[in-house]
């Protein structure tokens, strides 16, 4: 009896201790020391130029708000970015998630199979996709949604109130046509040599001198006539060459010249460029640059007549899904998130259009003790149509329309010959790529 009892102690003693052993290495732990061994998923996210995009609070907050989820940033130049993720794709580097830069780049990433389609996530959480407008058009490819829209940009008219009050010219306002738009750059020009002030700047990117055209809703520019850029060409050419109330283009591309330095120097009355330019103007206000050294406003774009709608172009960065992402779930989220109302009144904060607007976004907008009193009637531009639709066609036309505009504002080609070519060109791309 005695070592019967000896006996059933050491198998229990066994017993026990070959349970401690399963606990600890077989896979069998409680359930909190399960949670302590989970590894953190980490979300990696390709963007460009991640110091100025103001998105570095965002992401930590989601961090801390989302327990075990990490966000690596992948940081690209903007200059290099589209091809720099071209070749990271193509090569199969796993990216969760990435904004696309331009939506013309949209149907490439589709054609590849590079991103996933989002209509189930946004079925399944019912989004709301009113807030986001027309926006959610620019990324509906063959009735699927590829893509959240995250900000919007679209062109507008800066002007130097200084300028103006100098010149006793009344500010900008929705009726302005490019005609009176041409005679205020001219009243506003003055001086001659390193101390001259321009009435107006007109940066070297082919969009600059092809917006006129699209403002007559004749079409876009991978299918529309390419006669409507006529008016538009002529008119700079007009501004640069005859009237010199801005520098013409030789000079701006020789110099590196860039749109936002020109203004700051305060010698320049009016700029149009992209809703991107009032975060850095709010950004020198934040600095202390006082309203008596630069005193900005915004108003909508000139238009051909007076009684014409507002019309400009923009264009869309949506926020991908990539195929090659292991933690598909994880990354919707985080792409709701920075592409929500929650993204949207960070950006509204640092003077970013978001592509997600309600009136508590508008408001925050508006009210940013940075964005001028009178510039809210620019954000209320009707019409918005596209740089650049998301069709396969668009990166290799952009290219061949940026080339022919440059051949004529430097005097090298007639207007009506580079139409001409424009549509011959236009031509010989189409049937290449069938």
């Amino acid at each position: 009896m005695k070592k019967l009892l000896s006996l059933l102690l050491v198998i229990t003693l066994l017993l026990s201790l070959a349970g401690c052993g399963k606990n600890s290495e077989g896979g069998q732990a409680s359930s909190s020391t399960k949670k302590d061994q989970q590894e953190d998923i980490t979300i990696r996210f390709a963007l460009w130029d991640y110091e100025n995009s103001g998105l570095q609070p965002l992401i930590e907050r989601y961090e801390a708000e989302n327990e075990g989820i990490k966000i690596d940033v992948l940081d690209i130049s903007a200059k290099e970015y589209g091809d720099k993720l071209a070749i990271m794709l193509a090569g199969g580097e796993t990216i969760d998630t990435f904004f696309c830069k331009t939506i013309s780049d949209l149907g490439g990433y589709v054609t590849k199979e590079q991103i996933d389609p989002l209509d189930t996530y946004i079925e399944a959480d019912k989004i709301d996709t009113v807030p986001y407008g027309a926006t959610m058009d620019t990324v509906n490819i063959d009735d699927k949604i590829y893509g959240l829209p995250y900000r919007k940009d679209f062109w507008l008219l800066f002007y130097n109130k200084n300028m103006f009050d100098k010149h006793g010219i009344d500010y900008p306002t929705k009726d302005m046509t490019w005609d009176d738009y041409r005679e205020v750059a001219k009243q506003l020009t003055s001086g001659e040599g390193p101390t001259k002030e321009y009435g107006t700047y007109i940066h070297t990117w082919a969009s600059v001198y092809f917006l006129q055209g699209l403002q007559k809703n004749m079409g876009d520019l991978v299918s529309g006539d390419y006669v409507m850029l006529k008016d538009g060409l002529e008119l700079l050419k007009g501004i640069q060459l005859e009237d010199k109330s801005a520098q013409d283009y030789a000079t701006n591309k020789s110099m590196g010249s860039h749109y936002a330095g020109m203004m700051e120097k305060g010698n320049v009355g009016m700029l149009y460029m992209g809703t991107w330019q009032m975060s850095q103007f709010a950004k020198m206000k934040s600095q202390g640059i006082s309203d008596e050294q630069y005193n900005w406003s915004v108003a909508p774009m000139p238009t051909w007549t007076k009684d014409e709608a507002e019309a400009t172009i923009g264009g869309v960065s949506p926020m991908l899904l990539s195929t090659t992402s292991k933690h598909k779930e994880e990354t919707w989220e985080f792409i709701k998130f920075v592409s929500g109302e929650e993204g949207a009144k960070h950006l509204a904060d640092l003077l970013i259009m978001p592509a997600f607007i309600n009136e508590a976004v508008m408001d925050r907008f508006v009210q940013n003790e940075y964005f001028p009193e009178d510039g809210k009637i620019a954000l209320e531009t009707e019409h918005i149509f596209m740089e650049w639709p998301s069709d396969k066609l668009s990166p290799l036309l952009s290219k061949m329309v940026d080339e022919e505009i440059q051949l004529v504002v430097t005097g090298n080609k007639s207007i009506d010959d580079a139409i001409a070519d424009m549509e011959s060109r236009r031509d010989e791309i189409i049937e290449q790529n069938k």
